[in-house]
């Protein structure tokens, strides 16, 4: 496989992402590659459990009637019982903070793990995700190692960077009441500032840390068992010598995959919105016209909301797990290709050499085996 810049690698990346989803299409194994996909996407747990959180949030706050807090009542629980609250308090803290640790850990190594079944499957285009899950158990161990190596020193990084601006922040807001920051709004806008671009310039070091780790570390980590420092030794070897091809290719692995995520959600969203505002349409007719029949015209509307509910939460994870899923399986394939292209234990098994390329191969034709000698030649 010869060389591929960072522009000669769109094109099959994305014939190969057509390949790996499914050509023709078959919607469950579509379903099944693009959430197998989708799971190895951090962004994709954000949409799938941050975002309905937070509309639900909204939608209870809206409906809650504000009141002022009562700051005598909780005072004076907090002066009888001040102890018992305060040990309470830890012990949750304990208890939820073991609990997080443990889902963390989970999810981190079906992330490592749904990694590397994701790469076999792009890289051999079978479509058989329990195979490719069983062949990495001990490299994906070994995933995961780096993996929380790199996160903590992100939470180092974190700590020292943003740690200082908090803890300022909370010192100049001690003893100030809500009048006193309204009146002043620079004591929080002149912390969060700082604080705003200290994370998001980490959130995209840890992006391209996160494209290092699963583009050029991890293949040689599947198909050559290569421990991390032969395969950081690689990728430092290839960026020596093309460091401007290793730079535009995260650069338009970044843009690309942004722009195909935000077009594919928009069209999403799209039919998203169009379908709630015919199911809230009908649910409104359906009001109308059964809910003072009477308990069996109510039951039916109240069907009805729940059934329509449960077929938009279906519609929308089917709809993110497909835009996640279809993004991972092209960033994956582009990284296959522009690897591959320097990395020969990986560009044979990406286009091995069909029938068409063995024409010209002639192997010699074996003589016969003589037979064995019953008595002395003639001249003999």
């Amino acid at each position: 496989m010869k060389p591929l810049s960072p522009l000669d690698a769109l094109q099959p990346a994305f014939a190969r992402t057509l390949s790996v989803l499914g050509k023709p299409f078959r919607f469950w194994f579509f379903v099944k590659i693009a959430l197998v996909a989708a799971l190895t996407q951090p962004s994709f747990f954000s949409v799938i459990v941050s975002y309905p959180l937070q509309a639900v949030q909204f939608a209870v706050a809206g409906r809650l009637p504000h009141r002022r807090p009562t700051w005598g009542a909780a005072s004076s629980f907090a002066g009888t019982s001040g102890a018992s609250a305060s040990v309470f308090a830890i012990s949750a803290f304990i208890v939820i903070a073991l609990i997080g640790l443990v889902i963390w850990v989970v999810i981190s190594y079906l992330y490592c793990r749904l990694r590397f079944t994701l790469f076999d499957l792009v890289v051999y285009r079978h479509g058989k995700v329990g195979e490719g899950w069983s062949k990495y158990g001990r490299q994906s161990w070994r995933f995961f190692g780096l993996i929380l190596l790199v996160s903590l020193v992100f939470l180092l990084a974190a700590a020292v960077t943003a740690g200082p601006i908090i803890i300022h922040m909370i010192a100049s807001l001690h003893g100030m009441t809500p009048e006193d920051i309204s009146a002043n709004p620079f004591v929080i806008f002149g912390h969060m500032l700082p604080l705003v671009f200290i994370l998001f310039a980490l959130a995209l070091l840890w992006s391209i840390a996160d494209a290092i780790m699963q583009d050029f570390l991890l293949p040689p980590m599947a198909i050559d068992d290569a421990p991390l420092e032969s395969a950081f030794a690689r990728f430092f070897r290839l960026f020596g010598d093309r460091p401007g091809s290793v730079l535009l290719y995260l650069l338009l692995r970044f843009v690309i995959a942004l722009g195909l995520s935000w077009v594919l959600i928009m069209a999403a969203m799209i039919v998203l919105v169009l379908f709630g505002l015919g199911g809230g349409g009908l649910g409104f007719l359906l009001w109308h016209a059964l809910w003072h029949t009477g308990l069996a015209g109510q039951s039916v509307f109240v069907a009805y909301c729940i059934a329509a509910g449960l077929l938009f939460l279906v519609l929308y994870l089917l709809a993110m797990v497909s835009i996640y899923g279809s993004v991972a399986v092209f960033k994956e394939s582009y990284a296959v290709y522009f690897f591959g292209s320097h990395y020969p234990e990986l560009g044979s098994r990406l286009d091995p050499p069909s029938e068409e390329d063995l024409v010209g191969v002639r192997l010699p034709v074996p003589l016969p085996p003589l037979t064995p000698l019953q008595e002395p030649p003639p001249l003999w």
